[in-house]
């Protein structure tokens, strides 16, 4: 990591407000597939347009997440529905001197629902994540 001046909201906005064009239309097309099946979908607006603030508290959403928790070293977000739950972590590790981002999610299924979508989009998953942050890092957001 480059920037270690960076806040914690704001290591997590340089990461997911930034999704690449087919990011935003593969989120576009999960949208038009799950909310059929009861699954929350973020509308464009909420994915692309997200003015940063200078702090959020607990419970109020940032790029389209609700806040969990936070401290000066991890930013928990996510979001719960029928058919599964989730959570992110953006974590700021130092080690040997060297600032290091490591993003982790979690995911819990409640039902066959949430199972088969999870094994849908779990390869698109892996790469979006790595895409962030490598776009992130080139870019110099990091």
């Amino acid at each position: 990591m480059r920037r270690d001046d960076l806040a914690m909201h704001e290591i997590y906005l340089a990461l997911f407000d930034h999704h690449p064009l087919w990011a935003r239309r593969l989120l576009a097309l999960r949208n038009r597939i799950v909310v059929p099946l009861g699954l929350r979908a973020s509308t464009a607006a909420q994915v692309e347009n997200n003015e940063p603030r200078s702090a959020y508290a607990v419970g109020e959403k940032i790029a389209h997440f609700t806040l969990f928790g936070q401290n000066d070293t991890e930013i928990v977000t996510g979001g719960d529905d029928k058919h599964l739950d989730f959570r992110v972590s953006v974590r700021k590790s130092i080690e040997a001197g060297t600032s290091r981002v490591v993003l982790t999610t979690a995911v819990m299924p409640h039902n066959f629902f949430g199972k088969a979508y999870l094994c849908s989009i779990l390869p698109f998953h892996r790469l979006g994540v790595r895409m962030l942050l490598s776009n992130a890092w080139k870019a110099g957001r990091i």
